[in-house]
């Protein structure tokens, strides 16, 4: 919940055997997360909480044999590699390889939630920062979902009016 962190970065960490994540981003913009190798974690490994949390750079991550959690939220249960509750981040180069359901995903609120909460940002209507060479492997689901709907526009908490 620090805010914007233009010169903070994790990078270049072993995280393995967890109980709850490798690493969560929390309230928090212009992070770095790379270069990470991420081995047998409960729940979403590197997770993107609460919707206002915007360009953040996750790159060159490797995440394996990701695993579900009954403790966590609920969509824990069904667990994601790489799980973003705001579009407007950066994902370049991750790898992710075994794991009960998803690679990435993308599941934004409305709005953000808990303590970022604000109807000044809509996640649902953000433009996606960057997603390009990222690699899905042995994942029980899908390598990319996106849930429940990406409507990217230019004023993103604009309401859609038709003349």
């Amino acid at each position: 919940m620090i805010g914007q962190v233009n010169k903070s970065y994790i990078r270049g960490n072993a995280i393995h055997e967890t109980f709850n994540r490798a690493t969560t981003i929390h309230g928090v913009h212009y992070l770095t997360v790379e270069k990470n190798v991420v081995y047998h974690a409960m729940g979403h490994n590197i997770f993107i909480e609460d919707g206002a949390e915007t360009n953040n750079y996750i790159g060159y991550n490797l995440v394996i044999a990701v695993r579900a959690s009954m403790s966590l939220l609920n969509t824990d249960q069904t667990p994601a590699a790489f799980w973003c509750t705001n579009f407007n981040n950066i994902w370049v180069g991750n790898v992710s390889a075994g794991g009960p359901r998803y690679s990435f995903w993308f599941d934004p609120p409305s709005n953000p939630l808990g303590p970022s909460a604000t109807s000044d940002v809509c996640c649902e209507n953000v433009k996606l920062g960057e997603f390009r060479d990222n690699i899905s492997h042995s994942m029980g689901r899908y390598g990319l979902r996106i849930f429940h709907k990406h409507s990217p526009r230019t004023r993103p908490c604009d309401p859609i009016t038709f003349n």
